[in-house]
């Protein structure tokens, strides 16, 4: 059960709301401009932003893809997403072992179609 301020989104994404948006959502072929922090369960930082970054929805991880779509713009969230929706039992690299959840941070600042 999630506790209070945490919605479980799609594919058993946790969601907690930092700062509301009121923008346009994205499509899973759109583009976003996000600024983002994200962690492994234990804290550590494994990937952060430090401008506000591009990317097209369809080539971030499908936890990304799927969360952000219900994202409007403006809104800032914490996501936990599930290692099956992250990188699986392949990890990535010497930073994220197999069936790792991630813990990110985004901020949704425009949406591009």
């Amino acid at each position: 059960k999630a506790k209070p301020g945490v919605k479980v989104l799609a594919d058993g994404i946790l969601m907690t709301e930092l700062t509301p948006g009121t923008g346009p959502k994205p499509d899973a072929n759109g583009r976003v401009e996000v600024r983002y922090v994200g962690r492994l369960p234990d804290g550590t930082i494994f990937d952060q932003s430090t401008q506000p970054q591009w990317f097209r929805l369809d080539s971030v991880i499908s936890g990304w893809t799927s969360a952000l779509q219900t994202m409007p713009t403006g809104a800032k969230w914490r996501l936990v997403i599930p290692s099956d929706q992250a990188y699986g039992a392949e990890g990535a690299g010497d930073l994220i072992d197999p069936f790792t959840p991630l813990v990110f941070e985004i901020e949704l600042i425009a949406v591009s179609q």
